[in-house]
């Protein structure tokens, strides 16, 4: 996303009803329109309003330190309380460090309240909290992201900004899960969640930046990667895939360059937090070109299947720049992914075509871990 793109509820992800998946509509083009979830499965507790945030050491919260906003103009309504868990920090036992620091900041808040050119561009919008934006980065029915620097640390990131004005009961929960997700999920390869700022008509999830913006992007523009380098991407999204958090939108949309061969997992607004591997779920959501056989099939699937499944179609489009399964119709596209029809092109090496088919066998299978089904 740029390190966050807009949610998954905005515009490309999807939830599709039991009637759609057994007799679906005709579609414009291989890529439908998707909506979101009709329902939830488990959606882990989050509270919007005052949330404890690690992430990069240099942005992570503050131990016991307030994070208020500078001004409270009418747009402004709360102060997060935050916690630090840093590298070096709480963690190694270095608190005399991170409480002078946390003095710092706080001294910093207050010269800040008196000063009027922060009070002018948090009125005009230029800035939220400690960060001013610097331009957007993408934009959605009722989102858009920023990329922003914080004014203390100087250290870039990407903000989320959702409209609440627009925000129904079912992306109110896709906004918790995605909270939820992410604060739970601490790995090198998963966007960070620094901050959540909520005012009276928006919330601001302040985001790990990823200056490469989307996988999907660099090969739509660039073309397919070359093995070696595909290898060391894959295995980086594959390591992100644990602590029984299922995505449920994996796609090369969502996942975003932070570097030469670096790339990060984000926007976990359909992701839900498992009980045990072996749970059932029923909420049916994603997109369909990447969807797995049993989500168009059964009443219920596996989660970690239908991942592992979305990262076979992931690695196919990594190394030959197109989709395995490509109709112009839903009807069309379920019957190819039922019938598991796809071809792979001569140019890959035969490991590699091992691993495609590996992954994307129609039969599928009652196991829970990479890379069987």
């Amino acid at each position: 996303m740029p390190a966050a793109r807009v949610s998954p509820a905005d515009e490309t992800s999807a939830a599709w009803s039991a009637a759609d998946r057994r007799e679906p509509a005709a579609a414009d083009g291989p890529g439908p329109p998707t909506a979101p979830p009709a329902s939830d499965d488990h959606p882990p507790p989050s509270n919007h309003h005052n949330h404890t945030r690690h992430g990069n050491p240099r942005l992570a919260p503050l131990d016991g330190a307030k994070t208020p906003c500078p001004v409270t103009p009418k747009d402004v309504a709360i102060t997060p309380t935050t916690t630090a868990s840093t590298p070096g920090g709480l963690e190694s036992g270095d608190h005399g460090a991170l409480w002078r620091r946390s003095v710092g900041v706080r001294a910093a808040a207050g010269r800040a309240e008196h000063d009027s050119r922060w009070q002018k561009d948090v009125a005009l919008g230029r800035r939220v909290g400690f960060y001013r934006f610097r331009g957007e980065l993408g934009t959605g029915n009722f989102s858009q992201v920023k990329v922003a620097v914080h004014c203390l640390v100087k250290e870039k990131v990407a903000v989320k900004i959702l409209d609440k004005s627009k925000m129904d009961a079912k992306t109110q929960r896709m906004l918790s899960r995605e909270i939820a997700s992410m604060e739970a999920l601490h790995h090198p390869h998963v966007i960070r969640l620094y901050e959540v700022i909520e005012t009276l008509s928006r919330v601001h999830l302040a985001l790990e930046f990823a200056p490469g913006g989307e996988l999907f992007q660099k090969i739509t523009s660039d073309g397919r990667y070359a093995e070696d380098d595909a290898r060391v991407v894959f295995a980086q999204v594959v390591s992100a895939h644990e602590r029984n958090i299922v995505h449920r939108d994996i796609k090369a949309e969502n996942v975003f360059i932070a570097g030469h061969n670096l790339v990060k997992v984000g926007d976990f607004g359909f992701s839900t937090q498992l009980r045990s591997r072996q749970e059932a779920l029923s909420t049916f959501c994603g997109s369909p070109p990447y969807a797995a056989p049993e989500l168009f099939r059964d009443q219920s699937y596996a989660g970690p299947c239908v991942d592992v499944w979305a990262l076979g179609v992931l690695l196919y489009f990594v190394v030959t720049a197109c989709m395995p399964f490509r109709a112009q119709t839903v009807a069309a596209l379920k019957k190819l992914i039922l019938e598991g029809q796809y071809s792979l092109p001569e140019f890959l090496s035969d490991p590699c075509k091992r691993l495609v088919m590996s992954i994307l066998q129609a039969s599928g299978g009652d196991a829970s871990s990479f890379p069987s089904r």
